[in-house]
């Protein structure tokens, strides 16, 4: 076992930020109601816990915001969108008890602005959840599995508190692409499970903010995790990356400044490196002036645990 230290710069007060915002809560305001829902009603309609809505599609059609749907067990064969606003939970002991499974055209779950997901089971789907543009977004206590294209997809939003995607004790697996792919915004991985997907584990573009705690990425086609550092601010501690087809961790530049931390975290057994540093082009050559690598450890990765700065890898 090797441990690997590329430089003693202390994480800055962004990590800060970052650590302690993670668990603020979604508030809802004003009056709200919960509709119930149940795939073996029958007879009379109102979402009521004695006259459920047999689908989660209709009963969104009459949720507004601040609402919650309360989806009683079984499995549902639907694609949904999740209203401004709106909560939708499953069972709160079992989320596999509560089973969302869309066709192959379009997402099975797309998620609008304050909307939340809770305690289910996503599956299939052209992308198993997607989050539109500028929306805020929280899952919690997710399983998302065999997505044709990506798991998660999330669209780009302000990089700030109000427009950021949280996810806390999720598992994707089995996503034709990747795991949870995020163009620029802010996104946050709590105690998270991203395994055996087709191509990367875990995929930010460049302007994205983040952090990453407990995040396991493992057993992925491509990269545990891959990042671009232009103009991001991404900070994580206390993951794993191990027997990823490519890297544990690949960070790419082109070289506009950005921040990239990993402390205590792990790549192991690994195809390639553990970790690779790439420039795309001369100007980013200097890059890992912004990439701080603290109190990691790094041991059976096929080439090498941390790479120098490769040029178009």
């Amino acid at each position: 076992m090797s441990f690997v230290t590329l430089s003693r710069v202390k994480y800055g007060a962004l990590a800060t930020i970052l650590a302690v915002s993670v668990m603020l809560p979604f508030v809802v305001f004003g009056n709200s109601k919960t509709i119930h829902v149940d795939g073996n009603a029958s007879g009379l309609e109102d979402g009521t816990s004695a006259h459920p809505y047999a689908t989660i599609s209709k009963a969104l059609d009459y949720a507004g915001d601040g609402d919650e749907i309360s989806i009683h067990d079984g499995k549902y064969k639907e694609s949904i969108t999740i209203p401004k606003g709106v909560t939708v939970n499953g069972n709160h002991n079992d989320r596999n008890k509560v089973v969302i499974r869309g066709g192959k055209n379009n997402a099975t779950v797309t998620m609008k602005h304050g909307s939340s997901l809770n305690d289910v089971t996503v599956e299939n789907g052209r992308n198993g959840i997607e989050v539109v543009k500028d929306a805020r977004a929280k899952l919690f206590d997710v399983v998302v599995k065999d997505a044709r294209l990506d798991g998660i997809s999330a669209d780009s939003a302000k990089s700030d508190k109000n427009h950021r995607l949280y996810a806390e004790k999720v598992e994707v697996k089995g996503s034709g692409r990747a795991g949870i792919f995020s163009e620029s915004r802010y996104v946050v991985l709590v105690n998270c499970d991203i395994h055996d997907n087709e191509t990367d584990g875990i995929d930010f573009l460049a302007d994205t903010k983040a952090w990453l705690e407990n995040v396991n990425s493992n057993d992925n086609g491509g990269s545990g995790w891959k990042a671009v550092v232009d103009g991001s601010e991404i900070w994580s501690r206390d993951n794993q990356f191990r027997r990823n087809g490519r890297e544990g961790i690949q960070i790419e530049s082109d070289g506009s400044t950005g921040s990239f931390g990993v402390k205590s975290s792990k790549t192991v057994d690994n195809g390639r490196w553990g970790i690779v540093l790439i420039a795309r082009n001369q100007s980013a050559t200097d890059m890992w002036k912004h990439v701080f690598l603290e109190k990691n450890s790094s041991w059976g990765n096929r080439i090498g645990n941390v790479s120098s700065v490769i040029r178009g890898y």
